[in-house]
């Protein structure tokens, strides 16, 4: 019997001959006064086995097992701490199935080890398995303020999907998208979650031994909030980013908002952002920062933001950007706090969490998808980032391991498309690096229900997660992205590319398009997913044949004599042609959004694909009429062109 591929991988396997096969009437066993998370953990297993062999095993408690026959026994010995508490032991024999967990939480991941091992006809391989984590605190963190609000419903499964990977941690980054009584104005138009919804997932989340934190932005990022008229005054400066911590008024505010946001919340923790406040100390708060220095007037800040979360009983956490810009006032940061530490490019500074160590500091790792600002996510870039933050977080005791997932400028790249930084993230939160090919073969079986035995989904990921190469570079995103919605008119993306590069990016994404398109058999439960997967292949190809189009077209606003009448027929057709896939792919890019988020800010990147169509459209009109426009001058790539450019495609002006 081949033992199958494990996601993520246990620590320990010990491989036997014997097996387990189940039959009608074999008990699942639980201990006299088993908990509901027991039960709970119970009717997973004999759904699994259910489904694998048709057989429905009853759930009985007994004082004693010895006389009972051949049963799989359940049970957990109490709420160890730390990782302790998702300790598992697993026996399989001929004859017995026996489970051992350290607290509920281990009980029910080793009933997902079980599930996974479960055969075609339902049996288990003989084998002995002795699991735990490496970190306590395992899991993700989701944007919903950018630009796209999740379902109730698809956030259910969002903790569906973290439970099969181990994964027991959840956050949903905020700024504005909820719904406040004192404050309605806040995200009114922005597709809200409300405390009924965030209550309703809690408790979806923490039956499965997934913990919600609140996560609520605190003095960066306020932009949403700030930009509405009433509390224009509580800005730092008239950037309206950073809200001015020396106003009384703002400390108010995030007073209501705290009153109102974190009782919803069963978790300790609460996560206060306070991420990148770029103007801090600038305006409003100048003299203040003058007196304390720029480091003593975040910390009276956070210190402040700690006090109010403590009247909700949250121990706060806070990102550890500005802590790190400050060296020297480390050691000022009360205990209790939880220092969150990013880096998201693949070259970073790991292990400068070290100091929080040196501090005695809790600290948690925060590597990135690297979906966002991108069509399709740099799977590499992110699993050498998700590696490597892992190694440094267990070399210097890291609380926890959160890897986040933004959606910076509208987001657009969808769920879906995460999945495999997911599973990543889950198996170097747990036992660190395992064999490459064991956990392609497990991801496709584990997270989309593939039976095949095959690595068809990971092979697919990493083969479309490595097409970004057009012939420039951007920081923190994918060059595709940004060719998708440059327009032809600015083409300040368009000119940057290599026509080599192009080329080859080219036939690359028509070759792994194909194969999505021929891999909907792999997605067996996540049919959702492979949409997503194929329509972001459509639209990266889309990205670049549209760059291949425009720079012929501006070759001729350069050159108007270097096309006669037809050349420049067939170059406006193909325009056209490219204009009409644009706007089909936003039909389907709407119909995938639907699917798990409410309408929310849709609009944002409605609007900058409508862009790019209409310069299409009215290139090919010019060709039509011999009327060339001014020829584009090429510009550097760099960070304050691409920020500029972002913009406009927004319909900002200069």
């Amino acid at each position: 019997m081949k033992f199958p591929d494990l996601l993520p991988a246990p620590k320990s396997v010990q491989h036997d001959r014997g097996a387990f096969a189940f039959a009608r009437n074999i008990p699942i066993v639980l201990s006299p006064g088993a908990d509901e998370a027991s039960s709970a953990s119970a009717d997973v297993l004999r759904n699994a086995i259910e489904r694998a062999c048709k057989v429905r095993l009853p759930i009985e408690v007994h004082l004693r097992r010895s006389d009972l026959g051949r049963h799989v026994a359940l049970g957990h010995t109490g709420g160890a701490p730390g990782t302790a508490c998702d300790r598992y032991r697993i026996i399989v024999s001929d004859d017995v199935v026996e489970v051992r967990a350290g607290g509920p939480s281990g009980l029910r991941y080793a009933v997902e080890t079980l599930v996974q091992l479960i055969q075609p006809g339902g049996s288990l391989p003989g084998c002995v398995i002795e699991d735990e984590p490496d970190f306590a605190m395992r899991g993700i963190m989701l944007d919903v303020s950018r630009g796209k609000v999740p379902t109730l419903e698809s956030l259910c499964g969002l903790v569906d999907v973290l439970v099969k990977l181990k994964l027991n941690t959840l956050m949903l980054y905020t700024e504005h998208t909820f719904r406040f009584r004192r404050h309605p104005e806040i995200g009114a138009t922005d597709s809200p979650l409300d405390g009924e919804t965030m209550r309703a997932l809690d408790a979806y989340a923490h039956e499965r031994h997934v913990e919600l934190i609140p996560c609520l932005q605190s003095l960066g990022h306020m932009d949403h909030i700030l930009m509405l008229p009433q509390y224009r005054d509580l800005a730092e400066t008239e950037v309206g980013w950073t809200i001015a911590p020396t106003r009384p008024e703002s400390l108010e505010l995030l007073r209501d908002m705290y009153d109102e946001y974190l009782p919803n919340f069963r978790s300790q923790f609460f996560n206060a952002n306070c991420d990148e406040p770029w103007d801090l100390g600038k305006g409003q708060s100048k003299e203040r920062s003058e007196e304390l220095g720029p480091g003593g007037l975040y910390l009276e800040h956070v210190t402040a933001l700690r006090a109010l979360a403590q009247r909700s009983g949250k121990r706060t956490m806070i990102w550890a950007d500005v802590v790190h810009a400050h060296p020297k006032r480390i050691g000022e940061i009360p205990k209790n706090m939880v220092m969150l530490d990013w880096g998201y490019e693949a070259e970073c500074n790991y292990d400068r969490v070290s100091v929080f160590q040196q501090n005695k500091l809790e600290f948690a790792v925060c590597p990135g998808t690297s979906t966002w600002n991108s069509l399709f996510p740099r799977v590499e870039n992110s699993t050498v980032n998700i590696s490597n933050w892992a190694k440094a977080g267990l070399e210097y005791g890291a609380l926890g391991f959160i890897t986040t997932d933004w959606g910076d400028f509208g987001h657009y790249n969808l769920l879906g498309n995460s999945w495999f930084a997911y599973a990543v993230s889950a198996q170097q939160s747990w036992s660190g690096a395992c064999d490459n090919t064991s956990f392609a073969r497990a991801f496709g079986a584990r997270v989309f229900g593939d039976k095949s035995g095959g690595d068809t989904a990971a092979r697919l990921y990493k083969a479309l997660g490595a097409i970004h190469d057009v012939g420039f570079n951007v920081f923190n995103g994918s060059p595709l992205a940004y060719l998708f919605f440059d327009t032809l008119e600015e083409s300040y993306f368009i000119e940057g590319c290599k026509q080599g590069a192009l080329a080859r990016s080219q036939k690359k994404l028509e070759r792994v398009r194909n194969e999505i398109e021929d891999a909907k058999d792999c997605f067996a439960i996540e049919r959702a997913s492979w949409r997503e997967l194929l329509y972001a292949a459509d639209a990266s190809l889309h990205a670049v044949d549209k760059a291949v189009v425009g720079r012929r077209y501006n070759a001729w606003r350069r050159k108007p004599k270097s096309l006669d009448a037809r050349a420049r027929k067939r170059l406006a057709i193909e325009l056209l042609e490219l204009a009409k896939k644009q706007s089909a792919l936003l039909t389907r890019f709407r119909r995938l959004w639907l699917a798990r988020s409410a309408i929310s800010n849709f609009d944002l990147t409605q609007d900058r694909v409508k862009r790019s169509v209409k310069s299409l459209r009215d290139a090919a009109k010019l060709l039509n009429h011999n009327e060339p426009p001014s020829p584009v001058t090429r510009k550097p790539i760099d960070m304050p062109g691409v920020t500029a450019a972002v913009r406009r495609s927004f319909g900002a002006s200069e």
